[in-house]
């Protein structure tokens, strides 16, 4: 069923590039989101071949570089920050996820070309609509050495299910009755419903824990799972160290001895650190360097086009002066999205509306709104506020973009009669203040967002786990409840896109960017790919001479 309607919707795409309706650059990066399946059922397959081959390239490809990686050698890897916690049932700051990815396997996971495919499962069957089975692999064991089974599977979404845990991917799971083990490799989901994102969240958020390890110490900080990776040591502000995990299910796997994740700052220290020796992997470089730095034969550089985050201004509903409707209104019709770009980004990513990118099978192709200050000016005018109103925004100077993003806003809301001060704080200060609803306006991220679901059902939902702008709409909670239980591919695309209608017009969030990831190494680094997941999977990476 899902297949056919995606076979459909390839077909459209071709004819609409055929037709002249698309530009190359995006029908290209929207023919990426589809299935080879869908590819090959369809004649976008051949129309996207043809394309590809009459174009020329321009730079690097940003695919992983080539090379055979060598067994040893200790990666040292930088992140653009410190995770919050290594328990993938309760953080939520996506360098998190980058470290506790390499500890942990999940079930299923998604590749490159978002297609399925088995890291504990080996095969995974739906009897029905609501009813999941998952053969299990029978060689793998955690890191303190119980074996695994489908018992770990119960108890991995029991935990997060529980409130005690106050697991913020809960809502991701919700539609889980039971979780059974229905064999010694076998383990069942019972749902409550028909859940169109089941496969996707258990591929974004769905690792794998033991109880014995969880339970016996703080699991936020003693990680132990089943993963290619070891935790070692956290030294607070500092560094996290993984060793390789010897006993490793997958043969030959994985090629590094060792990670040793630091925390740095995205500024000229790491290029300098990559250029001597003392990095050998980053996760971002500074992005006005961006266009040389990938062109640059002393480096490997790996990007994607279809996987990234979502950028937005997150308003606090609850608190004047963005309780009101029409001022959150004037916000959004006074941004101009290409000058955030441009000057936050130095032209990286996309000028973002949605919370997918313009190659996701997602995007509807919604298109940008052109910044309107007279508009926005009226707006202020019907809510009867008197100006300037006087806001504070919440600025994080670890992250350049997003405090970069906020002066750019501040000039562009002055015009409009918004004068906006910027309060710059440490990333857990704005954290707790982000979550609690202690601010008024900001800049914010969404981590790992595949699924439209992944999105608006933990920060959109009324009483969503990660809706901090304290929004609510019954019509855009219906609409979120309804596209969850549909299987058909076609019915959810069209349900999310009247559900982004209901948000551009109420504007708790504004999408304003949809940042690209790219990653900068050594050049006898190899095996780095960007995953839709954007976990790490340093498990493929190695340096292709002993280190």
């Amino acid at each position: 069923m899902d297949r056919n309607n995606d076979e459909q919707r390839a077909e459209r795409l071709a004819r609409s590039f055929l037709n002249g309706d698309l530009s190359r650059r995006s029908f290209l990066r929207r023919a990426a989101g589809f299935s080879a399946a869908a590819l090959s059922a369809s004649s976008l397959g051949a129309v996207l071949t043809a394309c590809s081959s009459s174009s020329s390239s321009a730079g690097p490809s940003g695919g992983a570089a080539t090379g055979t990686p060598a067994a040893g050698g200790t990666l040292q890897a930088a992140l653009t920050g410190e995770p919050d916690t290594i328990d993938p049932a309760t953080s939520t700051i996506y360098t998190g996820a980058q470290v506790y990815d390499n500890i942990f396997n999940k079930l299923i996971d998604l590749d490159p070309s978002n297609n399925f495919y088995g890291q504990l499962a080996t095969k995974w069957t739906a009897s029905d609509d609501t009813t999941w089975v998952f053969d299990l692999v029978d060689t793998a064991s955690f890191h303190n050495g119980e074996k695994f089974g489908p018992q770990d599977v119960v108890y991995t979404f029991e935990r997060i299910l529980d409130p005690k845990t106050a697991s913020s991917y809960a809502p991701l799971y919700n539609a889980i009755s039971k979780v059974e083990a229905t064999g010694p490799t076998q383990v069942t989901f019972h749902l409550k419903t028909a859940f169109g994102p089941f496969l996707s969240n258990l591929a974004n958020n769905g690792e794998i824990v033991n109880q014995k390890a969880t339970e016996s110490k703080d699991p936020s900080r003693n990680a132990v799972g089943t993963g290619p990776f070891e935790f070692v040591e956290w030294v607070q502000g500092d560094h996290i160290t993984l060793k390789k995990n010897d006993t490793y299910f997958l043969s030959g796997k994985p090629f590094l001895d060792g990670i040793t994740f630091k925390f740095l700052n995205v500024d000229q220290s790491r290029v300098d650190a990559l250029r001597s020796g003392d990095l050998n992997w980053s996760d971002a470089v500074p992005l006005q360097q961006l266009n040389t730095l990938k062109s640059d034969p002393s480096f490997n550089y790996v990007t994607s086009a279809t996987a990234g985050i979502p950028d937005y201004i997150a308003m606090n509903t609850t608190q004047p002066p963005f309780d009101n409707k029409l001022v959150r209104q004037a916000v959004y019709a006074a941004l101009d999205r290409d000058a955030i770009r441009q000057v936050a980004y130095f032209g990286a990513g996309e000028s973002g509306i949605e919370e997918v990118p313009t190659g996701s099978s997602w995007y509807d192709g919604t298109p940008l709104v052109a910044p309107d200050t007279e508009k926005a000016k009226s707006l202020l005018q019907q809510a009867g506020v008197t100006t300037p109103i006087e806001v504070e925004y919440l600025g994080l100077p670890q992250y350049p973009e997003l405090l970069k993003t906020g002066e750019v806003i501040q000039q562009q809301l002055d015009a409009v009669g918004i004068k906006m001060s910027i309060k710059q704080v440490e990333v857990g200060v704005w954290f707790d203040a982000f979550v609690k609803g202690n601010y008024q306006i900001t800049s914010a991220y969404q981590e790992r967002t595949i699924d439209p679901d992944n999105f608006y059902a933990l920060v959109v939902h009324s009483g969503g786990d990660i809706n901090t702008t304290g929004y609510s709409n019954q019509q855009a909670d219906q609409l979120i409840d309804q596209a969850r239980t549909e299987t058909d591919t076609q019915t959810r695309f069209d349900l999310y896109k009247q559900l982004r209608q209901i948000v551009f017009d109420d504007s708790p969030i504004i999408f304003v960017h949809y940042e690209t990831i790219n990653y900068l190494m050594q050049k006898n680094v190899v095996g780095s790919t960007v995953n839709p997941t954007l976990e790490l999977r340093m498990q493929d990476v190695g340096f292709t001479t002993p280190a």
